[in-house]
């Protein structure tokens, strides 16, 4: 993979959904294409300084949403976009989008700020460098 993930340890955001994120980021903005073999998990562990299982987790979590298939212990590809949407992904999807606006309302953002965050948030997924702050 030639792209370069950056974590921040220190962040509140754990250190295998900041590999996570980086990586979907990339895959969305076309930068990883169908296909793209991405690093071992030995070898990225290696290169970012972090253990086996934070890495692995990283990819088990890009893998339960979609993004990756694990061919094998060693093998990471990014899977195939859908030509069509997948109704159960869809469904499990937007139960998880239900659930995150639920906490936004209870944590007190009104309506127009969530729309906000989540038009924000649909225009950071579009940039290459999305997830890498």
């Amino acid at each position: 993979m030639a792209k370069i993930i950056q974590i921040t340890k220190s962040a509140a955001e754990p250190v295998y959904a900041q590999i996570a994120g980086q990586i979907r980021a990339w895959i969305l903005a076309g930068e990883l294409p169908s296909g793209s073999e991405l690093a071992t998990v030995r070898s990225l562990a290696g290169d970012l300084g972090v253990n086996l299982n934070t890495v692995a987790r990283g990819y088990r979590l890009l893998e339960k949403d979609g993004f990756v298939t694990i061919e094998s212990r060693r093998r990471v590809r990014v899977a195939p976009s859908c030509a069509t949407a997948d109704p159960g992904a869809a469904r499990l999807l937007q139960s998880r989008l239900r659930e995150v606006l639920q906490r936004l309302r209870r944590a007190g953002l009104g309506e127009d700020e969530i729309q906000r965050l989540v038009l924000q948030e649909l225009g950071a997924s579009r940039r290459p460098d999305a997830g890498t702050e």
